[in-house]
């Protein structure tokens, strides 16, 4: 996609935003999300596909042309999952009441363009959505997987913590601050050593930044593999 037809995305999605909530920050919400899902997006790939590749030292056997298709598809994996986990949270936290249905599809325009209504992408959404978030983590390992083979031999670690980086994101961009440190700390939980970086010191950061030490708001190979 192409810096304008980002851009013209973006105005789309929050003028549309606006006129249907009768808001005024419309721009600051779509420009927040897709900055916070991109980061996202490209991190969790690297993590599952290049990180392996470097650490673990896998070859690929695939043709150019068929790895480029394996990275495709792997991306657009991530970003129905994340678009999944947007809606679950922004359900979950009452920030749109009664028009979360329309907020997925506003989502998924700003997301995937005109592929957002598509039978595939649908029908994958809506599998998503019909379970618990324990099985839609467990569903998106299995489905990302099978687009990128060496997933299976990134840290299982990236699959617990990358749905509440999402929920983060989306609280972010919501102006939610109280429960994107929840579900920070939720992650700390998980990784204590988040919370050691000398530069960010594992807080909240706007969805636009990325700590340059540790990689918050998803963590570079050497952090999610710290003891």
């Amino acid at each position: 996609m192409g810096l304008e037809d980002r851009n013209q995305r973006r105005a789309e999605a929050a003028a549309e935003f606006d006129r249907r909530r009768n808001r005024h920050d419309g721009v600051n919400v779509a420009n927040s999300l897709a900055d916070g899902l991109s980061t996202l997006r490209d991190a969790l790939f690297t993590r599952v596909h290049s990180d392996v590749e470097k650490n673990v030292g896998m070859d690929s056997m695939l043709s150019p042309t068929a790895a480029d298709r394996s990275a495709s598809h792997g991306r657009t994996e991530i970003e129905l999952y994340q678009i999944a986990e947007s809606v679950a949270t922004v359900e979950h936290d009452g920030y749109l009441p009664d028009d979360i249905v329309w907020y997925r599809e506003w989502l998924s325009r700003l997301r995937l363009g005109d592929r957002w209504n598509s039978p595939v992408v649908a029908g994958r959404l809506e599998h998503y959505l019909s379970k618990t978030a324990d099985d839609r983590r467990r569903t998106f390992a299995q489905l990302l997987e099978r687009s990128l083979p060496e997933a299976r031999h990134a840290p299982l670690i990236v699959y617990r913590l990358f749905p509440l980086a999402v929920a983060v994101a989306t609280a972010v961009a919501f102006g939610d601050h109280a429960k994107a440190d929840v579900a920070r700390k939720r992650q700390v939980f998980i990784l204590p050593g988040i919370s050691d970086c000398p530069k960010c010191h594992g807080s909240v950061l706007a969805n636009e930044e990325k700590c340059q030490q540790c990689g918050n708001p998803f963590w570079i190979y050497e952090w999610l593999t710290a003891d």
